[in-house]
C-alpha cells in the first residue's frame, strides 16, 4: 500500500559539475550514487572546460561581478550543487551566488575560495582542519563498493609512474617487487596494469616479466575500457598498488580488497601521499611491502572493514540539507 504522500514526493535535484577528468568524476559520481540510495534523486549534469590562467582570471572576475537575483533563485528547484576539481569551483560558486543554492565540493579548494563553499569534503592528508564547512575523509570518495564475490586465486597489481613533484620513479625496483609477489604466491593469477604515468621502459620490462611468468598477465592502460578497474577490484582479493597512486589505493580499500603498498622514493618526507600511506599502514588498513616480505600480514585479517567514504559524504549532505519531502 502506498503512503498517501508518495505521489506528491519531490526528488532532491542536484546540479553536478564535471570537468572531464576521470578521477574527479569518480569522486562526484560515488557520492551521487550513495545519495541516490538515501533519497529520491534527480541529477542534472553540467560540463565545464578546463581553462588556462587567462580563462581562470576571467572566471574570477565574472564571479565577483555576479549578483543574486530573485529571478534565478530556486531556478528549476535545484537543491544542491556538487563538483570535483578546480575547474568546477568558480562555475559552481557563480551559480550559488546568483541562485542561492548550497555548493558542495570534493578535494581542497583554493584558500581564497574555500569560505564560499557550504561544504568541502577534504582528504585528511591535505592537512586541513575538520569543522565548519570542512569535513575530512580518510581518502577521496569514489565509485568502488564492496563485493562478496572475490576470488582468492585472483590478484591485481597497479603500477603508477613518473611524478617529478613527489617521488623518483625506479622501474627496476618496482618490477622486481612484482616478480617477487608472483613468485611468493604462485597459486594466484596476477593481473598487472599500467597507468598513464607509467614510463615506456617500465611497461616493456613488465611485458617481459609476464612472458617469463606463468601467473602474470600485463595489461597496458590503453587497452582497458571505462569500468575495467572497478571490475578487477570486485573480483580480486589481494591488490597491490604503488604508493604514488593513492586514489587507486582508496578505491581498492572501498571495494573491500586486501591492499598492499609498493614503495616509491619520496622527494619530501611531508609529501601528502606519503602521509596518507603512513596513516593507512600505521592503523593496519593496508600493509607495506617490506612488512609483507618479513611475514607481517596481520593487516589482511578478514575482519577489516571496507572504507565507506562516499556513503559518509552522502549522509552528511542529507543531514545538512534534508529533502523537502
Amino acid at each position: 500500500m502506498l503512503h498517501p504522500m508518495t505521489e506528491n514526493k519531490q526528488p532532491m535535484k542536484v546540479l553536478a559539475f564535471f570537468d572531464g577528468r576521470p578521477g574527479h568524476e569518480k569522486q562526484t559520481r560515488g557520492i551521487l550514487y550513495e545519495l541516490g540510495r538515501l533519497v529520491d534523486l534527480e541529477i542534472i549534469e553540467i560540463r565545464v572546460e578546463r581553462k588556462g590562467l587567462t580563462g581562470n582570471i576571467a572566471e574570477l572576475v565574472g564571479l565577483l561581478a555576479a549578483r543574486a537575483t530573485d529571478e534565478l533563485k530556486g531556478d528549476d528547484d535545484i537543491d544542491l550543487l556538487i563538483g570535483t576539481g578546480s575547474s568546477t569551483h568558480v562555475p559552481m560558486l557563480r551559480t550559488k551566488r546568483v541562485a542561492g543554492i548550497p555548493a558542495v565540493t570534493c578535494m581542497t579548494p583554493a584558500s581564497y575560495l574555500r569560505p564560499f563553499f557550504d561544504l568541502c569534503f577534504v582528504p585528511m592528508h591535505d592537512g586541513v582542519k575538520d569543522g565548519g564547512n570542512i569535513m575530512t575523509t580518510i581518502g577521496p570518495p569514489n565509485c568502488s563498493r564492496p563485493s562478496g564475490a572475490k576470488d582468492p586465486s585472483l590478484g591485481l597489481i597497479l603500477i603508477g609512474g613518473v611524478d617529478n613533484k613527489s617521488h623518483r620513479w625506479q622501474s627496476a625496483e618496482t618490477v622486481g617487487q612484482v616478480r617477487q609477489i608472483a613468485r611468493r604466491w604462485p597459486d594466484i593469477r596476477w593481473t598487472v596494469a599500467s597507468s598513464p604515468r607509467t614510463p615506456a621502459d617500465t611497461a616493456e620490462v613488465l611485458t617481459e616479466a609476464a612472458r617469463a611468468s606463468a601467473n602474470i598477465e600485463f595489461i597496458r592502460y590503453e587497452e582497458t575500457s571505462p569500468g575495467w578497474i572497478e571490475q578487477q577490484y570486485a573480483r580480486s582479493l589481494h591488490v597491490w598498488v604503488t604508493a604514488d597512486s593513492m586514489s587507486m589505493v582508496y578505491e581498492a580499500l572501498s571495494a573491500g580488497c586486501r591492499v598492499g603498498l609498493l614503495p616509491v622514493e619520496w622527494l619530501n618526507s611531508t609529501n601528502k601521499f606519503k602521509r596518507s600511506a603512513d596513516y593507512l599502514t600505521a592503523r593496519g588498513i593496508a600493509v607495506v611491502y617490506s612488512a609483507w616480505l618479513a611475514g607481517q600480514e596481520s593487516a589482511w585479517s578478514e575482519n577489516n572493514e571496507p572504507l565507506h567514504e562516499a556513503r559518509r559524504c552522502a549522509e552528511e549532505i542529507v543531514k545538512r540539507w534534508p529533502p523537502k519531502n
